[in-house]
């Protein structure tokens, strides 16, 4: 999104009412959640209608919900979790950057000692007698024989 654009939009944004606000970020809320739902349905193959009688809701009620008409409550996307074998995750924008940076940490000490390991295989004239990585709590050791 251009500079332009991003400040019209959040010039629309900000003409709206705070109860305006409010109701629609509980819409994109809703959807979120409904999107995963619909999603896992997919993968398992259910409809509508089944999901409807597996969570005790009518079927004309599961597609107003799906249509953004109205809004689940907490209960019924418990019951959906439940009937699906979905287990929901709750996470702010800052905790997932903090999760990202975590793993990428992890993912550069791992490659570090790959790195390790290579070196030291490269330097032993018989690769064949390099042994495997073994594990000291959550620390790699490369080690040659």
């Amino acid at each position: 999104m251009t500079d332009s654009i991003k400040n019209e939009w959040e010039n629309l944004f900000n003409e709206i009412s705070y109860e305006d606000r409010v109701s629609s970020l509980a819409d994109v809320l809703a959807l979120q959640f409904l999107g995963l739902v619909d999603r896992k349905m997919e993968m398992e193959k259910i409809s509508k209608k089944e999901l409807a009688e597996k969570i005790g809701t009518s079927a004309s009620f599961i597609t107003q919900l799906f249509r953004g008409d109205k809004k689940p409550n907490w209960n019924i996307l418990a019951r959906m979790s439940m009937e699906l074998g979905l287990e929901f995750k709750v996470m702010t924008e800052e905790l997932l950057q903090e999760k990202v940076q975590e793993e990428l940490m992890a993912y550069h000490q791992r490659w570090s000692k790959t790195q390790e390991y290579l070196k030291l295989k490269n330097q032993v004239t018989n690769p064949h007698t390099v042994m495997a990585v073994s594990y000291a709590d959550q620390d790699s050791i490369a080690m040659a024989g």
